[in-house]
């Protein structure tokens, strides 16, 4: 018989080191085996660094999917409350649907850990899950049966920015550790966990490649072996996301996200594999609340590019028009849900997933009431034409889809110009901060 896992001191330091450095971790906790060794495990290292330890909290995700679910995740609090860790439980309240029941109860559990996180204080936070090296290898073999390309065959990252929340990352401390290992640990401890139900249910995909892990194993696709190929295809992403990077670097302007523009020469250029890259990460810049395009139809629009001068098309929430020249990528206007919205004084909000705004404070005559932020009219653009020093390149059709700031009838901001064009609003435009989302930084897959 194996000997239990008992990691010591040096040991989850390591573990915990890639969130050493977060002043708060919301751990998401479950109750099943993989969780509950993670709640154990990072309340051990936080009392092994005493004062300096961050401030950790549980969060359980009621799905509502079974009778008993929510007095179990009660349960569960009171289990990481007894270790003296601050827990909630998190409900996915309303109806649920009938197909794909999983995969939205995924989107779900993130939504509401990140929503969790970002509202316990301000400040950069992760969210740790207790995903195991066997969980990387489900990830893989679901992913090659879709015919994922190196994107989906490098698995989980160990850490990723949360898209939507600047201040938050997904860890996964445990991923280069087996399940069997965190159930020895808590054997070994007299800890126990709860075992969900569903685990055992062959309708899903993961519970159907348990079943076969003898047959896998007989053929060489053990744990260890997926989760090394997850990681040197990590290698290799991070190669073509360099020169993606290089690509965008030569030839991509934001225009401060009004709209894209990419050298059509340095485009076509490219390796296949680099354009279809540097499409697909300035669709998600500019697709908004949108849902993000099939890797098929990015493939097909990149080589349509390439060998076609003439090009129009709508993806991913964008129109993408391409000529000699230049390549134009901006928000599609017919998909976009752009109802008005009010930032009262010190408020911020986002924008169609594209812009932060931000109503300040700060010095100078206070204003009491809320901005009012709508998508910009054609009556104005042409106002900001004539007023603009120099020609606006601006698309009518991009403009239309940018969030215009008001404050009572004065225009004090439109998403990607210059605050120049606004001086007649006074000292009210220095109460507005924009930022286009994706030039803060670029999302790692």
């Amino acid at each position: 018989m194996a000997e239990p896992w008992t990691p010591n001191s040096e040991d989850l330091a390591a573990i915990f080191a890639p969130v050493r450095g977060y002043a708060r971790l919301v751990l998401a906790v479950s109750g099943g085996s993989d969780s509950t060794a993670l709640l154990n495990l990072a309340v051990r290292w936080a009392r092994s660094i005493g004062t300096e330890a961050p401030t950790i909290s549980a969060a359980t995700v009621d799905h509502g999917l079974r009778p008993g679910s929510a007095a179990e995740a009660h349960q569960v609090a009171e289990v990481a409350r007894a270790l003296g860790v601050e827990a909630r439980v998190l409900a996915w309240c309303g109806a649920k649907p009938e197909r794909g029941i999983q995969e939205r109860a995924r989107e779900m559990r993130y939504g509401l850990l990140a929503q969790y996180a970002s509202e316990t204080g301000l400040g950069p936070c992760a969210i740790l899950t207790a995903h195991t090296r066997d969980d990387q290898a489900e990830t893989v073999l679901m992913r090659l049966a879709r015919g994922s390309g190196p994107d989906g065959l490098q698995g989980m990252r160990g850490v990723r920015a949360l898209e939507s929340y600047s201040n938050l990352v997904l860890a996964r401390p445990l991923l280069n550790y087996s399940r069997d290992q965190l159930r020895s640990f808590l054997v070994a401890h007299g800890i126990r966990w709860f075992d969900d139900p569903s685990n055992e249910d062959r309708r899903f995909e993961r519970v159907r490649l348990r079943a076969a892990a003898g047959i896998l194993f007989d053929l060489g696709l053990t744990p260890s072996m997926l989760a090394l190929s997850a990681e040197r295809q990590q290698r290799a992403v991070a190669a073509l996301e360099a020169a993606t990077d290089a690509a965008a670097a030569a030839a991509l302007d934001l225009h401060g996200g009004m709209f894209a523009s990419i050298e059509a020469r340095v485009f076509r250029s490219a390796a296949d594999e680099i354009q279809i890259r540097l499409l697909n990460r300035v669709l998600k810049m500019f697709g908004g609340g949108s849902g993000p395009a099939e890797l098929a139809q990015i493939e097909r629009v990149a080589r349509l590019m390439s060998t076609s001068s003439a090009t129009r098309v709508t993806l991913g929430g964008c129109e993408v028009r391409a000529c000699n020249r230049e390549i134009r990528i901006f928000r599609e206007r017919g998909r976009a849900q752009l109802t008005p919205i009010q930032i009262d004084p010190g408020q911020e909000a986002i924008w169609d997933h594209r812009f932060h705004i931000r109503h300040k404070i700060g010095s100078g005559p206070p204003i009491t009431g809320p901005m009012v932020v709508r998508p910009l009219d054609a009556t104005t653009v042409e106002m900001l034409r004539r007023r603009a020093p120099q020609r606006l390149t601006l698309p009518m059709r991009a403009a239309a889809t940018l969030p215009a700031v008001w404050l009572d009838d004065a225009l004090v901001s439109v998403g990607g110009l210059p605050p120049s064009l606004f001086s007649e609003a006074g000292d009210a435009v220095s109460k507005v901060e924009m930022r286009f989302l994706s030039e803060c930084g670029r999302v790692a897959p």
